[in-house]
């Protein structure tokens, strides 16, 4: 199955040309290493092109004015839709959403002339919506615009310029779009499918209407816009978990999946670390609700929050939330060991979410998550054994890297205040907004919050969400009388 996934995998996006860069560091479990791969946006444009020519070539015949004619007509518009694709809507370097981008639009097309050439079916079955619905749960809306456009141009090529059948399969791939904004569940396709549907009958009236078709004809064509809705929505939930695997995409699906506290790794973290387990469930908590605030991922950071201390798991007993009574591990280690051990836990974390096939921005969170932080209370506890006034910082300090995104600067944040907030005596909201500034003011002067898009105002609504949270979770509670 890898070794198919990786063959799969090198062979779309290689359509013309691959250009490999460095080998990704061995995985373990028998994984096979795959490489970063390079693909232009005009190679995937040319790749497009020809099949498209191709199969236009096959409806229109091979005469020297129709392959001229086709020539330009798709070379125009699919140089129009690549530099749209490369300048606005796609970030430099996204390799994947191009390969993505090349596979639907080609499996598409070809649906396409399936359907058309089979007399039995009506063009009004072509289910353009599924395309528009795939790219914007794995990508964006917008490239789910440019590509929904194409294929409405394909459709109407093909059906010999009919207006009709451009209008319809648009404003159906639309509602497909629309109706797939916010995707978290499986289920929630079968909602989009209904409003494809609806959409379809819509179009399919308006255009009766206008042409004077018979109320027969007009029946008919309903049927078949209603089955245009289903088969986008089955397409959908068939192609969609390949390609979330294929191309390691995380959708909101998939975080929701990974939220699921049956999920091996979760259930692990409970069983052999309690305290961490814990600990982790607080801090999702937190992140959510800020993450809101600011605009952030919040299903993302909550997710990132569950599984940044998986780590953890190699040695839970050196960690204070899992330790039991008053003794400590740490007190027979020097400053320095114990240093490495809590430093270790993010490297471990790190290759146990590859061992479980964790994707990259869980991987990002975990790894993220201390960033370049010093872990102040052995460092200090060095200085004072050793009587010196300097003491290797770098050998105190997490490797890195510092967060690059809001969702990991906010799991940084929350897990530096939840830690500190459980020491509170008699905890209020005043004093836990306290605890909460200075843990945010001392992350922020210390260069941590540097490589991510965050603002101070970002950071006093994170801050003021973190206080409530707390407050919430660390209330007074009501003394009752004990019974005589």
């Amino acid at each position: 199955m890898v070794r198919w996934r990786h063959f799969l995998r090198r062979f779309l996006i290689g359509l013309l040309k691959l250009t490999d860069e460095k080998g990704r560091e061995k995985k373990k479990r028998k994984r096979v290493p795959l490489r970063e791969t390079r693909v232009s946006p005009w190679l995937i444009g040319v790749a497009i092109f020809l099949i498209i020519f191709w199969i236009l070539l096959i409806e229109f015949g091979f005469f020297w004015k129709n392959v001229l004619g086709l020539f330009l007509f798709i070379g125009i518009i699919v140089v129009v839709l690549s530099v749209y694709i490369k300048r606005y809507a796609l970030d430099r370097g996204d390799h994947n959403s191009l390969a993505i981008i090349g596979l639907i639009t080609v499996i598409m097309a070809l649906i396409i002339e399936v359907i058309h050439v089979t007399p039995e079916l009506s063009n009004y079955l072509v289910p353009i919506a599924s395309a528009g619905m795939l790219i914007t749960i794995l990508i964006n809306s917008h490239l789910a615009m440019v590509v929904v456009l194409l294929l409405s141009i394909i459709l109407a090529l093909i059906s010999r310029f009919n207006f009709d059948l451009f209008f319809f399969a648009l404003i159906g791939g639309v509602a497909g779009i629309f109706s797939s904004l916010d995707v978290r569940h499986r289920r929630d396709l079968v909602r989009a499918g209904l409003y494809i549907s609806g959409a379809n009958m819509v179009i399919i009236a308006m255009i009766g209407l206008i042409r004077q078709k018979p109320f027969t004809q007009l029946g008919e064509n309903f049927l078949w816009g209603i089955g245009n809705g289903f088969l986008s929505v089955i397409l959908t939930m068939g192609i969609l978990p390949y390609l979330e695997e294929l191309f390691s995409i995380t959708t909101n699906i998939k975080l929701l999946e990974l939220s699921d506290f049956n999920q091996p790794l979760l259930k692990k973290l409970m069983m052999e670390a309690p305290g961490t387990y814990h600990h982790s469930i607080i801090v999702g908590n937190l992140v959510e609700n800020a993450s809101e605030l600011i605009g952030a991922n919040s299903l993302l950071a909550r997710v990132g929050a569950y599984y940044h201390d998986v780590g953890k798991l190699k040695n839970p007993e050196y960690f204070a939330e899992n330790q039991e009574g008053l003794l400590s591990k740490h007190d027979d280690l020097t400053p320095s060991m114990s240093s490495l051990i809590l430093i270790s836990h993010v490297k471990e974390g790190v290759d146990l979410a590859r061992g479980y096939k964790l994707h990259r921005p869980i991987i990002n969170i975990i790894e993220q998550h201390h960033g370049t932080s010093l872990i102040h209370y052995f460092y200090h506890k060095a200085l004072e054994e050793k009587k010196a006034s300097k003491v290797g910082e770098e050998k105190y300090r997490y490797p890195g890297p510092k967060p690059r995104t809001r969702e990991a600067a906010i799991v940084m944040l929350a897990d530096a205040v939840e830690a500190t907030s459980r020491t509170v005596e008699e905890p209020s909201y005043e004093r836990l907004r306290n605890i909460v500034d200075k843990m945010i003011n001392d992350k922020f002067i210390d260069g941590q919050l540097n490589d991510c898009d965050i603002t101070l105002v970002n950071l006093h609504r994170i801050a003021e969400s973190f206080a409530h949270t707390l407050t919430g979770i660390y209330h007074t509670r009501v003394e009752y009388p004990k019974k005589e």
